[in-house]
């Protein structure tokens, strides 16, 4: 069984009367042995935008047992000097749904900024880990989304538009280390038009994997080793296996 993505739900912002600060609330679910995710906030002044505006203005509450916590780290340019802190933020996640509650100071992020139409996104996401199994660097810890579209949320306010497309995220899978290739086939734009039009197999997860290398969302499908052999000549090691569509290679993933 594969495990669930840590899953955003609920996600209520209302400005707190006589200030520019705004009481942000949702609730989070995590996989079970899980204990934190990393969280990001975006913001956009008009439903109709279609760019987002990641949010950093959320101050530390440590009255708050339900709050974010901050995480501060160091920048550094590319002669390898400081350049300044960021910070990024966790959240508590277990498999039990658990109410989250933070402040924004949203005056610092949007100053000149009055509407009715805004919309907050809140992105959680499981810390990752390098291919040895440690966990990344602070400065690593990105959802990978650019805050353009409608893709890269759990969740999203006030009407909840902001869901990924499968609501799944998925990773690389180490423990099959194949890329499998696939020969152009004539009469197929690409080989994720060539799976969904030849074998009538729509992908599991839209845009589900973040490749670092492309900086890019692929498609994620649910294939069997079968149709993997006839599409590579080469047999997976297991019965069914779950690949994104990455150019003309079938590069094995699992949830995160």
């Amino acid at each position: 069984m594969f495990a669930q993505a840590p899953q955003v739900t609920n996600v209520q912002a209302e400005q707190i009367v006589g200030t520019k600060d705004v009481q942000v609330s949702f609730e989070l679910t995590g996989k079970p042995g899980a204990d934190l995710c990393f969280i990001e906030v975006w913001f956009k002044a008009d439903s109709t935008q279609t760019q987002w505006q990641q949010v950093k203005s959320i101050p530390y509450d440590a009255g708050n047992p339900n709050g974010l916590q901050e995480i501060l780290f160091d920048l550094w340019d590319e002669f390898g000097n400081p350049s300044g802190q960021d910070k990024a933020f966790t959240a508590g996640a277990t498999e039990s749904l658990q109410n989250k509650t933070f402040t924004w100071n949203a005056g610092n992020d949007a100053p000149d900024v009055n509407t009715e139409d805004a919309q907050i996104r809140i992105i959680a996401f499981y810390p990752k880990m390098e291919e040895w199994g440690t966990v990344k660097p602070t400065d690593q810890q990105k959802s990978g989304w650019d805050g353009f579209g409608d893709f890269g949320g759990s969740g999203a306010s006030p009407d909840g538009n902001g869901t990924s497309p499968s609501g799944d995220v998925y990773v690389r899978d180490y423990a099959d280390t194949n890329n499998y290739y696939v020969s152009p086939e004539p009469g197929y734009a690409n080989l994720r038009d060539r799976i969904q039009e030849q074998y009538g197999i729509s992908p599991i997860a839209p845009e589900g994997y973040f490749n670092d290398a492309d900086q890019l969302y692929f498609d994620v499908f649910e294939l069997s080793d079968g149709l993997v052999n006839e599409l590579t000549g080469t047999m997976p090691p297991s019965g069914t296996l779950l690949c994104a569509v990455v150019g003309d290679n079938l590069i094995p993933v699992m949830l995160q």
